[in-house]
């Protein structure tokens, strides 16, 4: 299955990147992540590092199974409910992250929609309930 993120300014990929390794290897939310996932989480960290220094605009596109990208997500989605849900009700994703951010929640979440069936459900149901109201494309 493929994903596509982007096009989105290397500023706000760089900006996500910096955001994710903090919530990722700090005390809390991100912690709890399987292992596994964490891992997967920070290969696709310095992917999206080493596409931002390039500058401008940027489009990042990966391929994996789609069971994987269904864990994956999954594993996204329980991390941001739970920083959400610690954050109370202010903004936690930084402005200048928050492009690449809805991109990439958009592009997991249509990839899985594509697929259809229970996939397609499984995103239906995620986008509708996706931590932080996002305004999703």
């Amino acid at each position: 299955m493929e994903v596509v993120v982007g096009p989105v300014s290397a500023d706000s990929t760089d900006a996500y990147v910096r955001f994710g390794r903090e919530v990722l290897h700090a005390a809390g939310p991100g912690a709890d992540v399987p292992s596994d996932a964490a891992s997967a989480f920070d290969a696709y960290l310095d992917e999206w590092e080493a596409m931002a220094s390039d500058g401008g605009d940027v489009t990042w596109v990966g391929e994996a199974e789609p069971e994987v990208v269904e864990y994956l997500v999954y594993s996204f989605f329980r991390v941001a409910q739970e920083v959400r849900q610690a954050a109370g009700d202010r903004t936690v994703v930084p402005e200048e992250a928050s492009s690449f951010y809805r991109l990439l929640v958009s592009g997991l979440l249509g990839a899985l929609e594509e697929e259809g069936g229970s996939r397609a459900e499984f995103a239906a149901h995620l986008r509708e309930f996706w931590p932080g109201g996002l305004e999703l494309p």
